[in-house]
């Protein structure tokens, strides 16, 4: 026993005590972990002092900040679906929502969108030789019909598909067969089945249109803002801010709609975020590109901004402003008139200061 005893002390330390050595080991372990929290700090600095790494931690930032910022208002807004109370919100929100569609459409999408082929630093300045860019002026009009027209298709598709194609007629029912009352009743109540059921399928198709119009629309803001961070950060931040109150409009217009097709406030809510998906994927495309900006021109001079701009066209005018028409108070319509029109405003007053 006193052989082993002696050997059990000696394979830990002095004095035959067994916990000598973990004792003098705590001063060591501090004294690691404030080297290594020294190293740490010092790559930090390094990490933030390269000049490329600030530079995809302010892009990448400020477009996380662009699509996570407009959540908070979304917040506030007191509508959870869409129910009879909360239908006068809904319904101003609208308005406002189309009112910047329109405005984005047509106050930004279209006038940013530069003729294809056409030189974007001559365009705006060689009025006297228009002869030249007629063709290529008609292709920005051509590309935005094209996506009125692609839109126009995607949804009569789904509606095809779904079996619903002949409940557009339903306007017209109640003046049918009045002499035989039993099939009248019948025409009339097959009607109001799909004229319940028309605006929600619609709605929903035209949700989900707009949510994939916003996706292209904000990987272009992506490029945008990876390529104005490359020339400077006080471009960039510049940027990011324009392109911030530019989606404010958007994202209520696009909360409404999603809303009024069916979603609850926090699916719409996710569903919204599922967009800047695109916003980031264009920004780290610009930042990997070699020449950014004319990445961003090219994309500006190609379809890509005017079909955006035609399918906004399109959900404004054909499943918005009709939801608008529909029959409410003197009071009301004036609210959801001017919810248009400062929409529209809001548009004009980015696309001046732009």
């Amino acid at each position: 026993l006193q052989a082993r005893h002696d050997h059990h002390g000696h394979s830990h330390g002095p004095g035959g005590c067994p916990y000598a050595h973990s004792h003098d080991s705590h001063p060591q372990n501090e004294q690691v972990s404030t080297v290594l929290k020294k190293i740490n700090y010092v790559i930090y600095l390094w990490f933030m002092n390269d000049a490329y790494t600030r530079l995809w931690v302010h892009s990448i930032g400020s477009t996380l900040i662009i699509s996570v910022a407009p959540f908070v208002l979304l917040s506030i807004i007191p509508v959870q679906a869409n129910t009879a109370e909360n239908e006068p919100l809904l319904k101003v929100l609208l308005s406002f929502g189309s009112g910047g569609l329109l405005g984005d459409a047509f106050l930004h999408l279209i006038p940013h969108a530069q003729p294809a082929g056409g030189d974007a630093h001559t365009h705006s300045h060689s009025h006297a030789s228009g002869h030249s860019h007629g063709p290529h002026d008609m292709s920005v009009g051509g590309y935005v019909l094209a996506g009125i027209i692609a839109f126009l298709t995607v949804e009569k598709l789904v509606r095809i598909f779904r079996g619903e194609e002949g409940g557009h007629g339903h306007s017209h029912s109640y003046s049918r067969s009045e002499s035989r009352e039993e099939d009248r009743k019948k025409m009339v109540n097959k009607k109001d089945k799909a004229k319940k059921s028309d605006p929600q399928t619609s709605f929903k198709v035209a949700a989900y249109l707009n949510m994939a119009a916003d996706f292209t629309h904000n990987f272009t803001d992506g490029l945008a803002i990876g390529a104005s961070y490359l020339a400077g950060s006080t471009v960039g931040l510049v940027t990011m801010i324009t392109v911030l109150v530019h989606e404010v409009p958007h994202e209520i217009g696009d909360f409404a709609i999603l809303v009024q097709s069916g979603f609850s406030k926090k699916r719409a809510m996710f569903v919204q975020l599922l967009t800047a998906v695109g916003a980031l994927s264009g920004c780290v495309l610009s930042l990997l590109t070699a020449d950014a900006q004319n990445l961003a021109d090219a994309a500006a001079a190609s379809w890509v901004l005017p079909f955006t701009a035609g399918g906004f066209i399109y959900i404004a005018t054909v499943s918005v402003i009709p939801e608008l028409l529909e029959k409410s108070s003197p009071w009301q319509s004036i609210k959801e008139i001017v919810a248009l029109l400062t929409g529209i405003a809001l548009m004009y007053l980015i696309a001046v200061f732009e």
